[in-house]
């Protein structure tokens, strides 16, 4: 099958709107929660910052458009990375993709704590915040070894609720909208432009993860070669109109000082906007969908390695056992791992430990991309000549634009990064002798 045949028609089941609404869907989720807090710290000028990743995705995503056709026999991201760079780069890929879900999970985490320390004040101290966030972790890892049906429904029931503080402030946040608390939150610690968006890049690129979701399923879109390209860059501009519109409406509402320090900024904005009860009630559904996410995130975490593992891509431990719902040692390694990482991280403030943490998992993100960048160019010889200048022009953007983000990254953070990518290589070698 050549990268510019078509997937036949019976298998198409999804227009370009369909698959639109998947990517969307797959990137607004709970992580929005809590990044008003982390770009309050460096003012109202982060939404250059929102323009560099918005910038990045929309390349990042042109990328995967390509990818799909270039290799329709591949599954998800690691799969990507080996049909063009072989299996050192696949197994790389599933140990980094790996542990940025379980950096992520952390973060998300950390949003659940912080709502429910909106819900419950004795819960909103450091002490109290570390133990609500690794209870919360493992709760829902709990949940998760009961079985993959209990997460459907968790997710399912939490998916509306979650959402409705999202889309609320992106349209009716406006209405108390002061363009003098922007202005004079505008550049509270006189950064220039670039170093402003070297600030707030990375925390904004986090609200893009995802974005390669339609190319992952283009077997189940009609006409893949025209609809995927369109949904990929549809889906991410829709997310990137309503993060933007969301995070400048708070930042139009509260002053930058006060968003940097609040635990639940979206709820801190409708308390002000209708009063206690419209903040207690947009804290609940945030609490609620926080949940529901990490439960979700949880089980791809685990599923993550012991699908590699059944595939020889993992350590023979976390492979399938016979009768199992959910595997419960590769529950129990990312439970440990996230409780481990969201004690290693602690910081004063909420907002600064979940800059942290989600900088760290996008860090890991944009090397996979990179990698998937390189790997497209493999490809590319599977192209018309034509097509085959264009995917490389759209892959040398992408790695561009990966290396640029990955170069705003803070010491620490890209230390924290580094441990995964060395512990994929280190992985190749017993599973290489298997």
């Amino acid at each position: 099958m050549t990268a510019d045949s078509q997937t036949p028609a019976g298998h198409a089941r999804i227009g370009v709107l369909g698959a639109s609404a998947l990517v969307a869907g797959s990137m607004i989720g709970s992580g929005v929660y809590l990044l008003p807090a982390t770009m309050g710290a460096v003012g109202s000028i982060s939404m250059l910052g929102w323009v560099a990743a918005t910038g990045a995705a929309l390349a990042i995503a042109g990328m995967f458009a390509w990818l799909g056709p270039a290799a329709p026999e591949a599954r998800g991201l690691a799969g990507y990375v080996q049909a063009g760079l072989g299996r050192f780069f696949g197994v790389q890929t599933t140990v980094v993709y790996w542990c940025l879900c379980w950096f992520g999970n952390v973060a998300i985490a950390l949003a659940v704590a912080g709502y429910a320390g909106y819900l419950v004040p004795a819960l909103a101290g450091g002490g109290a915040r570390l133990a609500t966030t690794i209870a919360v972790i493992w709760l829902t890892v709990v949940a998760a070894w009961i079985g993959p049906r209990l997460v459907a429904r968790i997710e399912g029931w939490t998916l509306a609720l979650g959402l409705l503080p999202v889309v609320a402030a992106a349209v009716f946040g406006w209405l108390w909208f002061d363009p003098q608390v922007f202005a004079a939150s505008w550049n509270p610690r006189d950064l220039s432009a670039a170093a402003a968006i070297r600030e707030s890049g990375l925390n904004a690129f986090w609200a893009f993860l995802g974005l390669e979701s339609a190319a992952a399923v283009a077997a189940v879109v009609r006409d893949p070669a025209r609809n995927v390209p369109r949904a990929t860059l549809t889906g991410v501009l829709a997310a990137a109109l309503i993060y933007v519109a969301a995070s400048a409406a708070l930042m139009g509402m509260m002053p930058a000082a006060e968003l940097a320090r609040s635990d639940a900024p979206f709820a801190d904005a409708a308390r002000i906007a209708i009063g206690v009860g419209g903040g207690t009630l947009i804290a609940a559904f945030a609490f609620i969908r926080t949940a529901g996410c990490l439960t979700g995130w949880t089980l791809v975490a685990s599923e993550t390695t012991r699908g590699a593992a059944d595939e020889g891509a993992f350590l023979p431990a976390f492979r399938s056992r016979p009768g199992e719902r959910a595997s419960a040692i590769n529950l129990l390694a990312v439970g440990v791992l996230m409780s481990l990482v969201a004690a290693m991280t602690v910081t004063p403030t909420l907002g600064e430990q979940f800059g942290v943490l989600i900088n760290v998992a996008v860090l890991l993100s944009l090397y996979a991309y990179a990698l998937a960048g390189l790997s497209l160019i493999r490809l590319s010889g599977r192209f018309t000549p034509g097509r085959r200048v264009l995917a490389i022009a759209t892959a040398l953007v992408a790695i561009g634009c990966s290396l640029a983000l990955i170069a705003t990254g803070k010491p620490h953070e890209l230390l924290w990064s580094l441990a995964p990518v060395a512990a994929g290589a280190a992985l190749y070698l017993p599973l290489r002798r298997r």
